[in-house]
């Protein structure tokens, strides 16, 4: 039986998504259009210092008393600022759920944002900016998204020494009071809870919640190849590639999520085979398809040693560009077990449930059910992925390299 979300949208411009369940945990997901695209020039990785800040007690609460009381309930906060929403998450048992949110919406809508807590928190990002040296992974990343989205897109999410150090406490709350509003956001609600009971709920929280924030900047990747070397003193080199792909509300997204299942879902695939087990050219590799609204990009990695990297790339390269056209129906029928298997599992955790509706609704406009998905993945063949593999050539390559050196292969265009 095809479940479905109740769907309700309040007057200051809140968008409530319910789905109650026969389930002992309730879960919730917030969703605020903001993140590191709306942080001010020279001021990157505000919004991550931002949810941390929102955290040092809320409401009449400060630190310690607000920890304890959402420990006391035995429920599990999270999130993050992402690149252009930040979430807010609360996972606890369902008779719980009503107190716990209150909690947890006081970080959102009454922080104290104290004079006392903001060195901690700048400190925490300035550590988190910092231990990027000893994540070359991660920071190749970074340096590759810089450069594919040449706009406000392609910030830091976690800012620079300079950038925070340059941080002020008014800085944050100014940027609280402009971005932590009502408009646009999205509340997922899921789990073990009456539907009138759960609504009374969010109306009592959130109805008198009134504001907007300015619309966030249009996503806007480059279209043409780029390649840089940053010079790092790694061990190995990480090698980034980053091409773009079809949108979340595109008809081929399933095509696409098979096709990067093919490069890289799991040991069998291609990018595991062709460049690590059959050649030995790294330890790691491998692809991930990334979703922003309006667009969607896939980005392939690996880390290997400097004499081999020039190599790597270009086997790497190769096997992107030689997929279409080239795509089994044995590597489609593996690729669709292990995306069906993760929409099974995923269907099992409440959590999840409020995170994908709270991201399809951001993306899309509408929730899709786990049926609509698990058709969408079953109806994809060999035939249909090459025939989109065609008409969406991975090219156009943004490519960083971070490492001491690294020398581009003589053999492989941009």
């Amino acid at each position: 039986m095809t479940r479905t979300w109740h769907q309700e949208h309040w007057d200051n411009g809140l968008t409530v998504l319910i789905e109650p369940l026969n389930r002992p945990a309730a879960a919730t997901c917030l969703l605020l259009p903001t993140g590191a695209a709306a942080d001010p020039a020279g001021r990157e990785g505000a919004a991550n210092v931002l949810h941390n800040f929102c955290q040092r007690g809320a409401g009449e609460r400060d630190t310690r008393a607000l920890n304890e009381a959402i420990e006391s309930l035995g429920a599990r906060r999270g999130g993050a600022a992402g690149r252009e929403t930040t979430t807010w998450s609360l996972t606890c048992l369902a008779p719980d759920w009503a107190e716990a949110l209150a909690l947890v919406l006081d970080s959102v809508r009454r922080p104290c944002l104290p004079d006392e807590a903001f060195e901690s928190v700048r400190a925490l990002g300035l550590q988190e900016v910092a231990g990027l040296d000893d994540e070359p992974g991660r920071k190749v990343l970074m340096e590759l998204t810089r450069r594919f989205f040449p706009t406000p897109y392609g910030r830091s999410l976690v800012g620079s020494r300079d950038s925070l150090t340059a941080l002020a406490a008014d800085d944050l709350r100014r940027q609280w009071q402009a971005t932590y509003q009502p408009q646009g956001a999205i509340l997922a609600i899921a789990g073990g809870l009456d539907l009138d009971a759960a609504r009374e709920t969010a109306k009592r929280l959130l109805a008198d919640w009134q504001g907007a924030a300015d619309p966030a900047p249009a996503a806007q990747p480059r279209s043409e190849a780029v390649y840089e070397h940053v010079t790092s003193a790694t061990e190995q080199v990480h090698i980034a590639l980053a091409w773009r792909d079809v949108a979340a509300d595109d008809p081929g997204r399933y095509h696409s999520q098979m096709a990067v299942q093919v490069l890289s879902g799991g040991m069998g695939a291609r990018l595991f085979t062709e460049v690590r087990e059959k050649r030995g050219l790294c330890y790691a590799v491998g692809a991930s398809g990334q979703t922003v609204r309006g667009c969607g990009y896939v980005i392939a990695r690996a880390g290997t040693t400097t004499e081999r990297s020039s190599e790597t790339l270009e086997v790497l390269a190769g096997e992107l560009t030689r997929l279409p056209g080239s795509v089994t129906a044995d590597e489609v029928e593996r690729a669709k077990v292990r995306l069906l298997s993760n929409e099974v599992m995923n269907d099992e955790i409440t959590s999840a449930r409020a995170q994908r509706a709270a991201s399809d609704w951001w993306l899309l406009g509408r929730v899709r059910s786990p049926e609509e998905v698990r058709a969408g993945i079953e109806a994809v063949s060999a035939a249909s992925l090459n025939q989109f593999l065609e008409a969406h050539r991975p090219g156009d390559f943004t490519i960083v390299t971070l490492g001491p050196q690294f020398d581009w292969p003589a053999g492989l265009s941009l």
